[in-house]
């Protein structure tokens, strides 16, 4: 019964997404006639990438997996149709990665699209038959400025969408719960950055010999990742959140989180100055635990002394608004100094404390159930759209492969070792599965490796299949884990 419904799902998510996924296209790469609103292409887009994503969240938990993950698989099965059938919304969105640089090139230079790709692309991209080529026949074409404006759009619609994402996963704690967590949480999130990293380094080095290092720091920074709202959902789903191990897991994989950032923030750092140098590295450690700082010591304060304020602005939406715009003054904050934006929405979730808001007449939600149904619209999106970018042709190559499966290897050894500091009170392996599952961070860290040019489509690729692999094992496991009869 299980497996008909599964092929019977799988099959309805391919054939009604890609009826929506074509839909859009062919209104995007019609004439449209000369008083259409641009605007009014993107909304159908947008509308169809929601659609898409309500059909992949509904075929992953028919099956009893995360919804993320469907998001993330209809995103590769509709992206890759429409990319074979030549669609020219596929085409954009599958070289996105490519795409954008010559959009915001455009964009802060003024450049014509030739020129800015010019800028932004090597030759190499722009040789016949390439990436490059392709994309340029788009953002020059007859329809070059509804794509260039479909790209921004998209490009603002994801990004919107990784912000309210941490700023939830944010919310999900306090900065008291994180000053409460102990010694082996602690130790458990200290292993799993310090294990999965240099696993991922090294499997870097040895199967991509002639990438720069900058590669395989991005490699080993992603598979620092953990996602805790995969592991809650997990504990939660099997009834197991009251385990002492589930604390453990949780309250190490908030500060993992912080600790994944931070290393991202470095990398990114690395990557920018084209070499790694001790003298960035340090500034920009120091940085990070400024603002780290900064954001425990006196972010609560400072919500406490705004919330008198906001409350006269707008007493009705409070709970709604200004939390939105904390995170957004944070994420812009930690971008001008040079951190990765996400890290500013998560530290702003971490000081919105549910205690510091006065109460309101016949109650209110909370602020997490008020921000979710917005974060609910656009975090799909990026789901759909980094599955979309995912060209499964780069699975024909064997080197490919090889590497899918080598992370995917370090990525579980690293994050079963961080057991081990967990105690003897605890399953060290149940912690060390309960570690395991990437999800969402995984991508949002293989994501701006790519915007940001260090990771090719092959590499690209390679680390999505192990951010879907890890995401489908941790639930196996912790069933299988939790059946030894000890977790409880």
């Amino acid at each position: 019964m299980g497996a008909s419904r599964m092929r019977v799902g799988i099959v309805v998510t391919a054939v009604a997404a890609l009826c929506a996924g074509s839909v859009a296209t062919e209104y995007a790469a019609g004439q449209g006639g000369g008083h259409t609103d641009p605007f009014a292409v993107i909304l159908l887009e947008l509308a169809a990438l929601i659609v898409i994503a309500m059909i992949g969240r509904w075929a992953a938990t028919s099956v009893g997996q995360p919804s993320v993950l469907g998001e993330l698989i209809i995103g590769v099965l509709v992206g890759n149709i429409g990319y074979w059938l030549g669609r020219p919304l596929f085409v954009l969105i599958m070289h996105l990665g490519d795409a954008l640089p010559i959009v915001r090139e455009v964009w802060n230079s003024g450049l014509p699209v030739r020129e800015a790709a010019a800028q932004v692309l090597t030759p190499q991209q722009l040789a016949p038959g390439m990436a490059g080529e392709r994309l340029l026949a788009l953002l020059t074409g007859a329809h070059s400025e509804r794509y260039v404006n479909t790209a921004l759009a998209l490009w603002i619609f994801s990004n919107l969408g990784v912000m309210l994402l941490l700023f939830v996963v944010g919310l999900e704690s306090t900065v008291k719960e994180m000053l409460a967590v102990g010694a082996r949480a602690l130790g458990v999130a200290v292993v799993g950055v310090v294990a999965p990293f240099a696993l991922g380094f090294v499997s870097a080095r040895l199967l991509l010999p002639d990438a720069p290092s900058t590669v395989a720091l991005f490699i080993g920074a992603t598979l620092c990742a953990t996602s805790v709202g995969i592991t809650a959902r997990v504990f939660r789903d099997l009834r197991r959140m009251d385990t002492r191990e589930a604390k453990v897991i949780l309250g190490a994989a908030v500060i993992d989180d912080i600790l994944g950032l931070v290393v991202l923030a470095i990398v990114v750092g690395i990557v920018a100055g084209g070499a790694v140098q001790l003298g960035p590295v340090l500034r920009i450690t120091a940085l990070s635990a400024v603002f780290l700082a900064a954001v425990i010591v006196l972010g609560e304060r400072a919500v406490r002394a705004l919330i008198p304020v906001m409350h006269a602005l707008d007493r009705a939406h409070l709970r709604l608004l200004f939390p939105l715009a904390l995170a957004f003054s944070a994420s812009w904050l930690a971008s001008q100094i040079e951190l990765a934006p996400i890290v500013g929405a998560f530290a702003a979730g971490l000081i919105v404390n549910e205690e510091l808001f006065p109460p309101v007449e016949g109650g209110a939600r909370s602020i997490e159930e008020m921000v979710q149904p917005v974060e609910a619209i656009f975090a799909p999106i990026f789901f759909v759209l980094m599955g979309m970018q995912v060209n499964l042709a780069t699975f024909l190559s064997p080197q490919t492969d090889v590497v899918a499966l080598a992370l995917t290897v370090a990525a579980v050894a690293g994050k079963v070792a961080a057991g081990l500091p967990a105690g003897s009170d605890a399953d060290r392996l149940t912690v060390g599965i309960g570690m395991v599952p990437r999800g969402e961070v995984g991508l949002i860290f293989a994501s701006v490796g790519k915007s940001v040019g260090v990771i090719d489509d092959a590499v690209f690729s390679a680390v999505v299949m192990m951010v879907i692999v890890t995401t489908l094992l941790a639930p196996l496991m912790l069933k299988w884990s939790l059946a030894r009869g000890v977790g409880r």
